[in-house]
């Protein structure tokens, strides 16, 4: 297959773009939902690509891929569930706040232990050694590959998030974010359906996570800072923190235009690309954010349409 006409930047920006998309689908669920206003994302998908990168490198496997990526990419998913499990059982009664000062903190220890383990980690040096569990010819053919398998993977996050609104667990979910004390009055387990949600998306992101590491191949701890969790608070309050489309559009708008329109397409002089763009785009995204918050609380797409969909269950 020749693919001289397409441009490797372009393949990286999409990925981009699909990878936070999908951590903004799962942001969704907890905070458009249940109103879990999770800022550690980076934390969760930071353990499982890290998780997956220490035993895909570190361990002397018996075989070969792709059954070493499934394995490891396997371990990553159950790592990051368990990190969700506890974290969320941490923070569950916590109110707003609390639950935002404990996971930016987990997502702090999750950096320091990602710069201090050197043995494992690589440190602040960075790991390298992974690559894709396939070889189909030229790294461009294969980083094309593993951006339509992502675009799968999220396809079906994606799917989830549709049928969980539909669904009356989804229902559950809403009630809780939108009066706990009321649903728990009524004799529903609150404490129980966000500890399920927070370890299931938090797998989630430790299974993007591990797919971002085959991607990127070389791991550093620059990978794992606050902009991972930035984009994708940004994308979703943007497109509208509780309509299932509301992560695909936001991002699109936000790390769409900037990393590949901007980065890629815009004729800007070469030395902005090693400190001048990366803070100009964290302060473009904090000041949408600020902007949104301001004049369009409920984002572009707005609250849900719980009138219409209910129309829809009950058949009238």
């Amino acid at each position: 297959m020749n693919l001289d006409w397409l441009d490797a930047f372009l393949i990286t920006g999409l990925f981009e773009v699909v990878m936070v998309i999908g951590l903004g689908l799962l942001l969704h669920l907890q905070l458009g939902l249940a109103r879990i206003a999770n800022f550690g994302v980076v934390g969760f998908w930071g353990i499982g690509m890290y998780a997956f990168g220490v035993l895909y490198v570190r361990v002397d496997w018996p075989f070969a891929d792709p059954w070493q990526f499934l394995v490891c990419a396997a371990f990553a998913t159950v790592v990051a569930g368990l990190a969700g499990l506890l974290v969320g059982w941490l923070i569950a009664d916590l109110d707003t706040d609390g639950v935002l000062v404990g996971t930016l903190g987990f997502a702090t220890a999750v950096q320091l232990l990602a710069t201090t383990e050197d043995d494992l980690t690589g440190g602040a040096r960075g790991m390298g050694g992974l690559g894709f569990p396939y070889d189909i010819g030229r790294v461009k053919e294969n980083e094309l590959l593993w951006l339509v398998i992502t675009a799968v993977v999220v396809a079906a996050i994606l799917f989830y998030a549709w049928r969980v609104h539909r669904s009356p667990y989804g229902r559950l979910l809403i009630a809780v974010g939108g009066n706990e004390p009321l649903t728990r009055s009524l004799g529903k387990s609150t404490f129980r359906a966000k500890l399920w949600l927070f370890t299931v998306t938090s797998a989630a992101m430790g299974l993007l996570g591990a797919m971002n590491g085959v991607m990127v191949r070389y791991l550093d701890i620059g990978n794992i800072g606050v902009s991972v969790t930035l984009a994708a608070m940004v994308g979703l309050v943007l497109g509208g923190t509780a309509r299932v489309w509301g992560a695909v559009v936001g991002v699109i708008l936000t790390v769409g235009l900037f990393d590949i329109v901007v980065q890629s397409y815009l004729p800007l002089p070469q030395d902005w690309y090693t400190q001048a763009i990366p803070v100009l785009r964290e302060a473009a995204f904090g000041l949408t954010l600020m902007v949104v918050l301001l004049f369009r609380p409920l984002g572009l797409l707005g609250d849900m349409r719980r009138d219409e969909l209910m129309r829809r269950l009950h058949g009238r």
